[in-house]
């Protein structure tokens, strides 16, 4: 069945019901009671009432042109910039702006003022924490996530902790929490032009550059301050060759991941929070081996309920570029995983 603008609606496999605002092929938006829009496959949908207004069928065709416009992570442009102040944001930008509504989104921390900063991300979820941390340079945005409308819970929890590096002044770290609701990317209203990218997305400050709280330090504290830099930048840089003690060969690295391997004292914590330790390091040691170029990673994390594993697989879809799956048994027992960071040579 062919829908009209305006046509009112309901839902063949739940319950409620809305008006046709948009169509696109067999793409039809409907606006809810709520006045949210709702992109629904045109077979999910049962016809209450024609709209009386309407006398022609308005389809907008979505053209299959390429969009050769690259999402540089510098994010000056020419664009106007009055509106935004120089502070820190996050933006979810949708990968098809034509149908922002029900495309899939990638999610971006962006540095919009002058100096760099050290950031670290996490994001939470029931039982699981995911982080991501890094070095953001003075106006550029990297990308934290993406996210699936149709996969994504009504909200999900961020926090985010910044320390700005800056050669003249000392600024306190600041912590921000905050959450992406689904209802944002319903609506298309959300979605602007903005200075970081050539695409509308949805942009949301975090902190104001003009908020960000100097401290004046004695001559002491300066000293302290410089030796806690330093620390900061040495601990970077151990995290991101974290994988190096791992090596059996240049190109093989070998991760146990038992608890008892990675924290003192594992009879104290929570197996929520042994889930979170392992994973998180897991996260640490991919990154630092794909950072490297090491050929393969084999991570022995046991066999028990299985959760641990499920996680990081989990995680592993993220990257379609690996390979992944057991580890040999007659090497590693039943309980390794071996992950391929570069082609299997054949």
């Amino acid at each position: 069945m062919k829908f009209k603008i305006g046509d009112k609606v309901k839902y063949l496999d739940e319950i409620g019901e809305g008006i046709v605002k948009k169509i696109y092929g067999d793409l039809v938006i409907v606006e809810d009671s709520l006045g949210f829009e709702i992109p629904m496959k045109e077979t999910k949908l049962i016809l209450v009432k024609s709209a009386n207004n309407v006398d022609e069928i308005t389809e907008n065709k979505l053209e299959n042109t390429e969009n050769t416009k690259s999402k540089n992570t510098n994010i000056r442009s020419d664009k106007s910039t009055k509106q935004f102040k120089d502070g820190i944001y996050l933006t979810i930008n949708p990968q098809n702006p034509n149908i922002p509504i029900a495309s899939p989104h990638a999610v971006y921390l962006v540095n919009f003022t002058s100096m760099d900063i050290y950031f670290e991300i996490h994001k939470i979820n029931i039982g699981n924490i995911e982080n991501k941390h890094g070095i953001l340079e003075k106006y550029t945005a990297i990308n934290i996530g993406n996210l699936k409308i149709e996969d994504m819970p009504n909200e999900i929890d961020y926090v985010l902790q910044s320390i700005i590096i800056s050669q003249d002044k000392v600024f306190l770290p600041f912590l921000h929490q905050f959450s992406i609701k689904k209802n944002m990317l319903l609506k298309e209203d959300n979605y602007s032009e903005n200075p970081f990218f050539n695409e509308k997305s949805i942009p949301v400050l975090l902190r104001l550059e003009s908020e960000l709280i100097e401290y004046k330090l004695t001559k002491k504290e300066k000293i302290d301050s410089e030796i806690n830099i330093k620390k900061y930048k040495e601990r970077i840089v151990n995290e991101a060759s974290i994988i190096e003690k791992y090596l059996k060969t240049p190109n093989l690295a070998e991760v146990d991941l038992h608890l008892e391997k990675l924290v003192d004292n594992p009879q104290n914590i929570s197996p929520d929070m042994a889930l979170n330790v392992q994973l998180s390091y897991f996260k640490q040691c991919l990154e630092s081996a794909i950072e490297k170029g090491i050929d393969k990673v084999v991570f022995i994390h046991g066999v028990g309920a299985g959760v641990l594993k499920s996680e990081m697989y989990k995680i592993l879809k993220n990257y379609p570029d690996l390979y992944y799956g057991d580890a040999p048994i007659r090497q590693y027992g039943i309980g390794a995983t071996e992950v391929y960071i570069k082609p299997i040579k054949i």
